[in-house]
Formats: C-alpha cells, structure tokens, sequence
C-alpha cells in the first residue's frame, strides 16, 4: 500500500499539498509568551483610527516613615540656644568695658605723671584734674564701649547697617519725639530719684551719675560737655540700643527692651543710680524699637545728660543760686515742650499721620525666652561683677 503522506519534523508547515492541495501545519511544541500587554480599548479611540492603547505599567509609589531629627537638630532647641548664646555674648561684651577702662585710666595717669600732672590738688575728679578727667573719659567711652560691641558685630558676621537703623520718620514728626522722649524721660526720673533717696537712706548711697563732676572754668565746662553730652550719648547709643537692642528684636521687641535697659543701667556700677538709669534706658530703647532711627536716640540722651550737667557747670561759674533758678527753668520749658510735643504727636496720630509705622513685632517663638535671657553664663558672669562693683563703690 502506497501511503502518500509526507512526514515532517514537528512544528514545519509540508511542502507537498497533501488533501485537496492545501498543505498541513502543526502547532508549535512550545509557544512563546506575548511580548505585546493586554490592549486596553478608548473611546473615543486614540489617534482616530480605533487602534488599542496599550496601558504602561503604573509605577506605584514608596511611603518612607517619617524621620525624627536627633534633639540637637531639634528647631526649638537650637532657637532657645540661639537666645542663650547672643544675652551672653552681649553680656560679656559689656563687662569688657570695665576692665578697658581701668587699663585706659592706669595708662593715662602715667603718661600725666611723666607730664608732670599735679594730681594732688584740691579740685579733681577721681584724682585726675577736672580738665584732664573729662578728656580721657572721653576716649574711655570709645575704647571701652564702642570696641567691644564692635568685636561683637564683626565675629557675628553681623552688618552695621543691620543694627544701627536710621529709617525716616519726617522732620516735623522726629523733632515732636525727642521733646516728647525727652519730657518722659524726665518725667521717670520723679520715682527713679525717690527709690534711689530710700536707697540713699538705707546707707546703698552708691555714686550718682553727676555726684563727682566738677566744672570750675569755662574750659573746664567745656571739656565736661564733650564728654558727657556729646560723645557718651553716641558711644553709649551704639552699644546698648543699636548693637544690644537690634540682635535681641529676633525674639521679640519687648525682651529687646527689657535687656537692653538692664545691661545699660547695671553697666553703671551703682545701685543709687540704677533706677535712675534703668528709667531712662527703658525708654530709649523702647523709642528706637518703634522709630528705628538711631538718631531720634542720641538727640534725647544729649538733651537729658544736658539737663543734668548744666546746673554743675553754671553753680561753678555763676553761683549755686543761679544754677537753681536755671535748673527749675530748663525743667518747667522741658515739661511744657514734652506736653506740646504729646498732643500734637496724637492729634497726627488720629488725622492718619502715623507717628510708629509698625506695631511691636512678637519675634521668633522660644520656650522659656525669659530664662534663657538671663540664665547663661554671661549675664550670671555680669550680675555677679555688678553686686560686687556695688559693694566696692559703697565702702570705697
């Protein structure tokens, strides 16, 4: 028997027609995947043709747990170390004054020595001539005050022009706020003075601001005006509102205020005159928070230590008498101007001439801001130097 089929291997169509001319093919023995993924049709159809879009694989996302910063990392901590490390920093710079000016005044009494300065006369100040007091405390001011505030800027990497603000404040509405700075100022002096007179009285009858200074002649009085109205306000300005007040804002006006008018009345040495100081340096301080304006500042401390040196000059050169009469005058034109300068600054308050363009700002929130002002190892450092400052000055 004749068997005209035509073997093939598996998975070969055959060459040869074997039934009705159409040739036979077998299945593959192993079939491969499909490359192509399942097609996904649209409507309307993509590209307008109806040809399926094939859908991509979606690539799902990763969820990580969150990270928790180590403590030392931790924003809160670091703003309350920031806090901590600027209140000490200040702190130390204003303590480096004192021993600046002692290695200044042991430095000038020797080269007045050399210069054959009497120092054993019987109108001196400190044992210096009046003259050449008023002279080297003139430049204590600057070696004692400005430079250390200056080292501070400068190792902070902190700009001048950042800390010494003078923003515009209109002539007219920068004049009212001296007379008026300089009325409130006066003004809280009435209670500074009554604290320090029961101070006084409990025998902590420490030195006064003006208590030593002298002014016998007009160059006397002249060399005494330098010193005390004109380069003091400025030293003292830059230091303990420009420098003190413009690095504490970042956590809030108020604790600027409160630190600035601490440090600066403590930087006198003198619980007699420590209220009095203080008063005043509240009140500057809280001036230039508002103004921004350095110079508004100085104007008002210039205009206060003038009221307080002017009766000294004129009861050495015209009589004690005189110096009364002239003080009481000086204090009523203050009073009456600071009155004047008040309604005035709030009629132009309520007329929408703005006398401060900007409330007092909260600052940066910190935890405890109050005592890590003033537990650090600067301020502690400061305080115990002024306590014992203290009790030199009251049985020297």
């Amino acid at each position: 028997m004749n068997d005209n089929r035509n073997y093939t291997p598996a998975g070969q169509p055959v060459t040869q027609p074997l039934y009705n001319g159409q040739p036979v093919y077998t299945a593959p023995q192993n079939p491969a995947p499909v490359q192509n993924p399942t097609p996904v049709y649209t409507y309307p159809p993509q590209g307008g043709n109806g040809a399926p879009v094939y859908a991509q694989p979606v690539q799902q996302p990763v969820y990580y747990a969150p990270v928790q910063p180590p403590k030392w990392a931790d924003p809160a901590r670091l703003e309350q170390k920031e806090l901590r490390r600027a209140a000490s920093r200040l702190s130390f710079a204003t303590m480096t004054s004192l021993p600046i000016q002692v290695l200044w005044t042991t430095l000038a009494t020797l080269i007045l020595t050399v210069c054959g300065v009497n120092f054993m006369g019987p109108n001196t100040i400190g044992d210096f001539p009046p003259t050449a007091y008023y002279l080297i405390s003139s430049i204590a001011s600057f070696l004692s005050i400005v430079l250390p505030f200056s080292f501070f800027l400068f190792f902070g990497k902190r700009k001048l022009s950042d800390t010494v603000l003078v923003e515009k404040n209109g002539v007219l509405n920068s004049v009212l706020l001296v007379f008026a700075g300089l009325a409130v100022s006066v003004l809280m002096n009435i209670p500074a003075n009554l604290i320090s007179q029961l101070l006084e009285g409990a025998g902590l009858n420490g030195d006064a601001n003006t208590a030593d200074l002298l002014a016998m002649t007009p160059v006397q009085a002249l060399t005494m005006f330098v010193s005390v109205v004109l380069v003091a306000p400025v030293t003292e300005e830059f230091a303990f509102r420009s420098v003190t007040t413009a690095v504490m804002r970042r956590w809030g006006d108020w604790p600027a205020v409160i630190f600035s008018a601490l440090i600066f009345g403590m930087a006198h040495y003198s619980i007699q005159s420590l209220p009095v100081v203080l008063m005043a340096g509240f009140v500057m301080a809280l001036l230039y928070v508002r103004t921004r304006n350095i110079w508004v500042n100085i104007f008002v401390h210039m205009l206060n230590n003038l009221l307080a040196t002017l009766p000294i000059a004129l009861e050495g050169l015209v009589g004690a008498d005189a110096a009364n009469i002239a003080s009481n005058l000086l204090t009523y034109i203050v009073y009456g101007l600071g009155l004047v300068a008040l309604v005035v600054l709030l009629i132009r308050n309520f007329t929408g001439h703005k006398v401060f363009r900007t409330p007092m700002q909260r600052g940066v929130p910190v935890r405890g801001k109050a005592l890590w002002m003033f537990v650090n190892p600067g301020f502690i450092c400061y305080y115990v130097l002024f306590v014992v400052m203290c009790i030199v000055t009251l049985y020297s």
